[in-house]
């Protein structure tokens, strides 16, 4: 069975009072006995105030991060780094989420997901006691045939 597995931004939030300016790289692995696919976004500087949930800056694209035969599950693996970015010192998360999609089996169909990737950012120097949460939604769409 022929399967295709995409991955599109939904959504990105931050809350907290370390700053607005904001950019981030979310990183994901497909992994079936080993590595079979992958892909990255990589997010610019922009504004993102507090508490406002928006659509991912610059609309990126949709990926596909594999394509071929599909058969029990696939590991999504992301790593997501989110960076407020100072004058001086840049506040930087990061954080690994592993996901599971189970392949539709041999009807085909289609299985989606979303998943929120949160990671917490802490002001630098770290004496101060401010702190955001930066949180990426990201939907995975497999469709298999």
């Amino acid at each position: 069975m022929s399967c295709r597995l995409t991955m599109t931004l939904i959504s990105e939030l931050q809350e907290g009072n370390v700053g607005e300016d904001w950019k981030y790289d979310l990183d994901v692995e497909v992994l079936r006995d080993g590595v079979v696919g992958q892909g990255s976004f990589k997010v610019p500087k922009h504004n993102l105030p507090s508490g406002v949930v928006r659509a991912p800056h610059g609309t990126p694209a949709p990926q596909v991060l594999y394509t071929g035969d599909c058969e029990g599950e696939l590991l999504l693996r992301s790593h997501l780094t989110a960076t407020e970015v100072d004058v001086f010192v840049n506040d930087v998360g990061k954080i690994q989420k592993d996901l599971v999609i189970e392949c539709p089996g041999p009807a085909g169909g289609t299985v989606t997901k979303e998943v929120d990737i949160a990671v917490p950012v802490h002001e630098m120097p770290a004496f101060l006691p401010q702190k955001a949460e930066f949180t990426l939604r990201v939907r995975f769409n497999l469709t298999c045939s």
